[in-house]
């Protein structure tokens, strides 16, 4: 009895053995997780958010002071150049208008007086100049009439000047007059009325706002800030796609139509303005909107290309089995540069599970995905982007031994 059970004990050892050894190799050996090298194609874009404004707004307000008695445009109106938006009270004005034409017509009746005063005085100087060449007036009558004729003289030209006074002052209260009626500068469309009837305007230190009126709302601008780590890659006549708020899954499309030198700086962060024409024909777009900006800088079809997650995958020099399948070459420094043509590693898989470091010369990317622009990689390869080594742990799996821990 004692040998079967003893022969029993051995077979279920050497099972547990056997178990053990399969499950350890298994544990031991590191998986791979690849992705496969393929064409496409790759749009270089520089991300920016903005600001949608008509190309041309024109701010209204009012240049005298007063109560606003009647609004003729309101919102979304469509206003023509010279048209009557505002009115405000008048009467004060016409009072002033008034009041100049009275004394501008007091000051014309005193220069005719100072002109009539002026001929007296050079009659009477002529008759004494001539009798005195007779010897009938003596030279002091000679010297009073001509000291009053440069009295008449200068009383007319004070005169006049007091005239031409009155006429500017006139000319004054006409324009404030005219000036309580408000037109319209350019024609388009009022986007906003900041006044009310009754309301008092007040222009004594600045000019308020009326009304805020945009020439052409088919023709709009986004006013987009690019940092400066990005601004020397934007030119103009760039390829723009943008989307809004309101309208998510629609895309449209600009142009780069100016790049502003002047800074901006935030909270340490320098950008530039970069103003895109953009194209409105059915309104959609409104002031104020913000846009989401993607500036296309390069765009490249159907060509080789690889994730760009392969491109920082690093060998581990201290993995046993790596280091094995590559027979000792260790780790190949990735280029650290993200410019075009730099030259960098990766690490190739082939169908047999051999291990092998390439070197690949990189082109354009959109951040998922870089251009291979030489090297000897070819489309169909498969490439390492992560391993997993023995000995971690494990994050999706409970069984023991199967503790893989991805690197990348």
């Amino acid at each position: 009895m004692k040998k079967p059970i003893v022969l029993g004990a051995g077979s279920v050892v050497l099972i547990i053995a056997a178990a053990l050894y399969f499950f350890k190799g298994s544990a031991q050996k590191s998986t791979y997780e690849t992705i496969e090298v393929g064409r496409g194609d790759i749009v270089e874009k520089i991300t920016a958010t903005g600001t949608i404004n008509p190309v041309i707004t024109v701010r209204v307000g009012s240049q005298v002071s007063g109560r606003i008695a009647k609004i003729f445009a309101d919102f979304n109106a469509h206003v023509q150049k010279g048209q009557v938006i505002a009115q405000l009270e008048t009467d004060i004005y016409q009072s002033r208008v008034e009041q100049a034409e009275a004394s501008f017509e007091l000051a014309r009746a005193q220069t005719q007086e100072a002109r009539v005063s002026l001929l007296d005085a050079e009659n009477h100087l002529r008759r004494i100049t001539s009798l005195s060449k007779g010897l009938v007036a003596s030279e002091r009558e000679l010297e009073i009439a001509e000291t009053k004729h440069k009295g008449a003289q200068a009383a007319y030209d004070a005169a006049v000047a007091r005239e031409k006074q009155a006429q500017a002052l006139l000319d004054s209260a006409r324009v404030d007059l005219e000036h309580a009626t408000i037109y319209s500068p350019v024609d388009g469309i009022v986007i906003s009325r900041n006044c009310d009837v009754g309301q008092t305007v007040v222009a004594s230190f600045q000019t308020p706002d009326l009304f805020l009126i945009a020439q052409d709302l088919t023709k709009m601008q986004v006013e987009a800030y690019v940092d400066e780590a990005d601004i020397g890659k934007v030119q103009v006549h760039q390829e723009v796609r943008f989307t809004v708020d309101a309208f998510p899954e629609r895309i449209f499309n600009g142009s780069v139509s100016q790049v502003r030198f002047a800074p901006k700086e935030e909270q340490n962060v320098v950008t530039y303005a970069t103003v895109i024409e953009v194209a409105n024909p059915d309104l959609s777009l409104r002031p104020g909107m913000t846009a989401t900006v993607s500036i296309i800088t390069n765009e490249k079809k159907n060509v080789l290309r690889v994730e760009t997650i392969a491109l920082r995958f690093k060998a581990d020099p201290d993995d046993e089995e790596m280091r094995e399948l590559t027979n000792g070459a260790g780790a190949t420094p990735n280029g650290e540069e993200r410019s075009q043509g730099v030259r960098q590693s990766l690490w190739v898989l082939n169908s047999t599970g051999e291990i092998k470091s390439t070197l690949i010369e990189t082109g354009i990317s959109d951040g998922q995905y870089t251009e291979v622009t030489g090297g000897a990689l070819e489309a169909g390869e498969r490439v390492i982007v992560g391993y997993a080594s023995p000995g971690g742990k494990a994050d999706d799996s409970d069984r023991p031994g199967f503790g893989f821990r991805f690197r990348r």
